[in-house]
């Protein structure tokens, strides 16, 4: 099953979620870097869209912190602090739990081998050394086990804290390698897969474990730099 017969049709995706998808896709890769200024002309022309979906996709990046509306002075690419990373993390594991528990039982046999599918294009993007490429099927993975739970509050309440943290982790990822987030990735997805729920949660924990050590250690290395250490 490819993905699109799970999440939306991109041909029928709107030109407001069009323009959402793109510019949030240039922020997370850092293509508008954190504290940047924009305009909606210079958005425009990044996305090939016209203002008025720019400004509805703009208004939803605000609502999800990823764009700083500031009135009188412009809008801008809102900062990115490990400190935060480390906060959204913890607010993020146990929704990220539930979400791959109520995978584990309503997930489809079909759904279930797309998720284990999209988490090897992850494997594949992050041996090849494409962050790009892995930034972008991480957001597919994200989606689809949103879509696959079949809990729309749950999605809903995590979908922000999934971008914010595949922007924090692109901003401060260093020399962090890419195969070992992807093998997780890959572990948690093949539990789904096999209905199991025990080691689907143990997978997930391991996961929100990996990120949160490296979001620590880098919150840990901002204030010793702060403090002159």
């Amino acid at each position: 099953m490819a993905s699109e017969q799970i999440l939306a049709d991109p041909a029928r995706e709107s030109l407001a979620d069009k323009a959402y998808r793109l510019i949030e896709e240039l922020i997370v890769n850092l293509d508008l870097s954190p504290g940047m200024a924009l305009t909606e002309g210079d958005l425009c022309e990044r996305t090939g869209i016209g203002r008025t979906p720019v400004r509805e996709g703009i208004k939803r990046l605000s609502t999800e912190g990823l764009i700083v509306i500031r009135p009188r002075k412009g809008l801008f690419v809102s900062e990115v602090e490990p400190e935060e990373y480390v906060l959204v993390l913890e607010t993020r594991r146990p929704l990220e739990q539930l979400l791959v528990a109520s995978a584990v039982e309503r997930a489809t046999d079909e759904e279930r081998a797309q998720l284990l599918t999209c988490a090897e294009e992850m494997l594949h993007f992050a041996r090849e050394g494409d962050v790009k490429g892995y930034l972008r099927a991480d957001k597919v993975f994200d989606e689809v086990l949103c879509a696959v739970s079949r809990n729309p509050y749950t999605a809903r309440a995590v979908a922000p804290l999934q971008t914010m943290s595949r922007r924090a982790w692109s901003a401060f990822r260093g020399n962090e390698r890419l195969e070992d987030s992807a093998i997780l990735h890959r572990d948690l997805a093949q539990a789904v897969a096999d209905s199991d729920s025990a080691r689907a949660d143990i997978a997930v924990k391991e996961l929100m474990d990996h990120l949160t050590t490296y979001a620590v250690l880098q919150a840990e290395r901002h204030r010793n730099a702060q403090q002159g250490y």
